[in-house]
């Protein structure tokens, strides 16, 4: 039995395969595992996304259409068209960051985040707001929203789920405080220099911030995700597991096909160690499953220490096109609540005093269920998980047209912040979970273009209700029965095992 080596052995000058190990000062002194470090980082900059998120975009609107001299419609339409183009980019932006790494690329997306923001000040016309959302929406929402999550779960295996659902507090924190805070700007300087003003936050605070403490997947450091050194988890029995080709395991079990539904990677904790070990779909650890050593993250990347499963075997899974299709419901439905916020529910009677108060159990919801569902995403298969997701929206765009009072708008709130919380956490993890880290960045890459396709259709298609069905009551019943059905996709994959064999053979 070899003896597990100390983390000055697992820090030596090469990994693996030849590559160099990178020394970073920050990362060898932090007093904790850095990857709370760039989770912490990660979070603040899902923070800073929302004035390319729609509940950011939502409060200018108005402006727009009084200022600006637009239609209603019309601004539905560029929002539209603008979500759809900017989505575009995505798939090359998850490339890019699979090969430069989150630290250059997040540096890269908030300068230019902070110019759309100042851009967007400055604003006269149709085509100047069009391009303004293209880019706040392609370099906001989509591809600083893609590299946080990307960050984090090259950082994190074993506690995934909680880390990504602790990502998901800082959307969720910045939808509960930061819009009254916009809005007493656009009051008080203006809806141009409060625009201004965040491009100016933006520049002066998030980018140095996040070119300081952002950091690529710990492999390069010579770590290992989730513990600084692994050598201390893993003791004889990891070594042992090693030698041998057995697979180690923690967390509960679980029989039944969904046991093989899942292949991820996971660093090299050996130097000698072979790839090839598997996790269940509720097991607590993954580990590597693809040898070889390629140059993927940064150009010093050791493909044998990040595993994962090739995006063109990903793209053929039934389990891809579910959570897929299911976020694309997600995202449209919850887009388009939020952007006809005010107007579904003064077509209910509600005022726009208590219809802001909706924002307040939202928030808090959506933060409480972000790290919950994180919890159990690390413990319970995530088929069931989304199936309870889906029942929740369903039961949200059944009753909303009877919301019309105090209680029922908090209950509307609390209900859409549940199932927001859920779906964050949830697809925030799944992708990696099921697909490993190695081609992490391109696969959700697609999936986020697909994702704001999505965000895209939302305010369109529930305009149609009042421009052509009396109202919005009659649009959010003719959408109530899809969720349940992709709920019971979602259930039936679980007890199928969708997937299982061809993810097992793509080791």
């Amino acid at each position: 039995m070899t003896p597990p080596k100390d983390s000055s052995s697992r820090s030596s000058s090469k990994s693996s395969s030849g590559n160099p190990v990178v020394s970073s000062f920050l990362v060898r002194r932090s007093p904790v595992y850095y990857g709370w470090i760039v989770l912490a980082m990660s979070t603040l900059g899902m923070a800073a996304t929302l004035p390319g998120q729609t509940a950011g975009v939502s409060l200018f609107i108005d402006s727009f259409i009084e200022d600006v001299g637009l239609s209603r419609s019309l601004v539905s339409w560029l929002y539209t068209a603008a979500t759809v183009l900017g989505s575009l980019a995505l798939p090359l932006m998850g490339r890019l960051v699979d090969r430069w790494g989150p630290r250059r690329m997040a540096t890269l997306a908030v300068g230019l985040f902070a110019l759309s923001c100042a851009g967007m000040g400055q604003a006269g016309g149709w085509i100047g707001v069009f391009v303004g959302f293209v880019c706040l929406r392609c370099f906001g929402q989509g591809t600083l929203g893609l590299i946080n999550n990307h960050a984090v779960n090259l950082w994190f295996e074993r506690r995934r789920g909680l880390a990504v659902g602790i990502l998901g507090l800082g959307m969720a924190g910045a939808t509960a405080l930061f819009p009254p805070l916009i809005e007493e700007g656009i009051q008080a300087y203006g809806w141009q220099r409060t625009y201004l003003i965040m491009g100016g936050i933006l520049a002066g605070a998030v980018l140095p911030l996040g070119a300081l403490l952002y950091r690529d997947a710990p492999e390069r450091y010579g770590l290992s995700p989730d513990v600084e050194n692994a050598a201390s988890e893993t003791g004889a029995s990891g070594t042992e597991a090693s030698e041998t080709g057995a697979p180690e395991t923690s967390g509960p079990e679980e029989s039944g096909p969904e046991e093989l539904g899942l292949e991820t990677g996971a660093a090299s904790e050996d130097e000698e160690k072979a790839p090839g070990e598997t996790r269940g779909e509720t097991q607590g650890k993954s580990r590597d499953t693809q040898g070889g050593s390629r140059d993927t993250q940064c150009g010093s990347q050791d493909a044998s220490a990040v595993g994962g499963i090739e995006p063109g075997v990903a793209y053929r899974t039934r389990t891809f096109w579910l959570f897929t299709g299911a976020g694309v419901y997600a995202a449209g439905l919850g887009t388009g609540l939020l952007f006809h916020h005010f107007s579904i529910l003064e077509e209910a009677g509600i005022g726009r005093d208590l219809a802001a108060e909706f924002f307040i159990p939202l928030g808090a919801l959506t933060a409480a269920l972000n790290v919950g569902t994180g919890w159990l995403v690390d413990r319970y298969p995530p088929r069931l998980l989304l199936a309870a997701e889906l029942v929740l929206y369903g039961a949200l765009t059944g009753l909303l047209p009877w919301a019309d009072t105090t209680a029922e708008v908090w209950a509307y709130g609390s209900v859409f912040g549940v199932a927001q919380g859920m779906h964050q956490a949830l697809l925030g993890s799944v992708y990696a979970y099921y697909f490993g880290r190695l081609h992490h960045g391109t696969i959700r890459g697609l999936a986020n273009t697909v994702f704001i396709g999505g965000t895209a259709i939302g305010p369109a298609l529930l305009a149609v209700g009042p421009d052509f069905l009396g109202g919005f009551a009659a649009i959010l019943w003719i959408l109530t029965p899809v969720p349940f059905l992709l709920g019971a996709a979602a259930l039936a994959g679980w007890a199928a095992g969708w997937d299982a064999a061809t993810l097992q053979r793509a080791r």
